[in-house]
């Protein structure tokens, strides 16, 4: 009996597409009557966004696998209405419905632990902080990302190509940011906007370092994933990533940041230092670098060339911009050493205006410009070292892994070296997106490196 209606199920899904398609003409018809109705473009805006809300929920909840690549793919394009954003909307309830589908034995015992730790931090710091909305808000981030985390683990875990689709959605999605990097250089605002600060291109994020940041973590992705299809014999993925990864690049020069390049630069050399113990691998990595440093640096255009590197050849501490940073990072420093349980999401520029002889002068800033020490102000020590204890932990995964799909998590990795490295110079958390992407890094890093070996399994990332 099951079997037929198992069979019969079949057979109406077969037949499901031109009704379906019916449907949603309809559907999308009383939308846009419903729409036009509503007059207000601010209330069209409000209305669309609630809908796309709900079919997103609805198929997080019926295709776990499918929404949480729903999720990762939105998070470099966010709307704000009425100070509410749509990443946070998103990740809230995307969590609220996966939370009960982790499994704990699926989950790596560090990631638990680092998980744990810093979300229990960011909850220590509500006690002592002069704003305690505000630093329970960052607790509540950090929880909402890291069930995504570890839900990822339970509902992908017999999705043997998690790691290849993950690493798909963010060079797409960084492809497209990159579009949009190239209107607003050439003056077209009509869908980003102008930037932030006039001259600094942040495409669809709202600062050009987390924008640089963003496609320089993904350009060392899709280097990582041109190698893995050449070692795979897969030309014509490895010459689409190749193409992939030249628009990224030239993404990064427009960015003007030289966070950006150091990302890119860093994450290049743990790529290739974590390729030494496959010596055909270095090898085509090295000469892929190559090749694609000369060819961006041919295609990016003169005027951009002169700008990039008139701003890199300033001598490190000469521009106010950079004296600024220092005395930022100097203060955070201090303010951590001095506050164990840290100072909470949202305080540090209390801190600043308590403290104004520190040398930050009279301008207050929401972070301290670095990354470690920042999330040691918003966590605690306890929370900087759970957050520690994930990086660490997805690192020694990727060192771990073995197969055909190594290459996948060396790349995922290395992103999170370059992330980690320009972090010594920037924060850039401030931006949620930003957070659940680095949260996708310590996934594809770690993703399927367990059951390697095991009694008929193989890699999670074996293709």
């Amino acid at each position: 009996m099951r079997n037929r209606l198992q069979a019969g199920l079949g057979a109406g899904l077969l037949l499901a597409p031109p009704a379906t398609a019916l449907l949603a003409a309809l559907l999308a018809a009383v939308l846009g009557v419903v729409l036009f109705k509503l007059g207000s473009p601010q209330h069209q805006l409000k209305a669309g966004l609630g809908i796309v809300a709900i079919v997103v929920l609805a198929v997080v909840a019926l295709r776990p696998a499918l929404g949480l690549g729903i999720v990762v793919a939105a998070m470099p394009f966010e709307f704000t209405v009425e100070h509410v954003g749509t990443n946070e909307v998103l990740i809230f309830s995307a969590a609220a419905v996966l939370m009960w589908r982790i499994r704990t034995r699926d989950v790596p015992w560090w990631a638990g632990l680092g998980s744990f730790a810093l979300v229990i931090g960011s909850l220590l710091t509500v006690i002592g902080a002069r704003n305690q909305g505000s630093a329970l808000w960052g607790a509540a981030r950090w929880a909402a990302v890291l069930i995504l985390f570890a839900a990822a683990f339970s509902v992908l875990r017999d999705h043997l190509d998690a790691n290849r689709r993950l690493m798909d959605i963010i060079t797409c999605s960084a492809v497209v940011v990159v579009g949009f990097a190239f209107l607003q250089r050439a003056g077209i605002y009509t869908i980003v906007g102008p930037p932030y600060v006039p001259g600094l291109i942040d495409s669809t994020f709202g600062y050009y370092t987390v924008y640089g940041g963003f496609v320089g973590m993904a350009a060392v992705l899709a280097t990582g994933e041109a190698l893995q299809s050449f070692a795979k014999q897969e030309r014509t993925r490895g010459l689409a990533y190749g193409v992939a990864l030249l628009i990224i690049l030239l993404g990064v020069a427009v960015s003007l940041s030289r966070g950006a390049l150091l990302c890119v630069g860093v994450g290049w050399v743990v790529l290739l230092v974590l390729s030494l113990r496959r010596a055909t691998v270095i090898a085509r990595a090295i000469a892929l670098i190559a090749i694609f440093v000369v060819a961006g640096y041919a295609a990016t255009p003169a005027q951009t060339r002169t700008d990039f590197l008139n701003r890199l050849s300033a001598p490190l501490g000469s521009q106010t911009e950079d004296q600024q940073r220092f005395a930022l990072e100097a203060t955070g420093r201090h303010a951590l050493a001095h506050h164990p349980l840290g100072l909470g999401y949202g305080n540090f520029s209390y801190y600043l205006e308590a403290h104004p002889q520190l040398g930050t002068g009279t301008a207050v800033f929401f972070h301290s410009h670095q990354l470690p020490t920042q999330v040691g102000l918003d966590a605690g020590w306890l929370g900087l070292a759970g957050f520690l204890v994930l990086f660490v932990g997805a690192v020694i995964s990727a060192i771990r892994a073995r197969g055909p799909g190594a290459i996948r998590n060396t790349a995922f990795a290395a992103a999170l070296c370059g992330l980690m490295a320009q972090g010594l110079f920037d924060y850039l958390f401030y931006e949620i997106s930003m957070v659940a992407l680095w949260v996708a890094l310590l996934f594809g890093a770690t993703n399927g490196v367990r059951r390697l070996g095991g009694p008929g399994r193989t890699s999670a990332s074996a293709r």
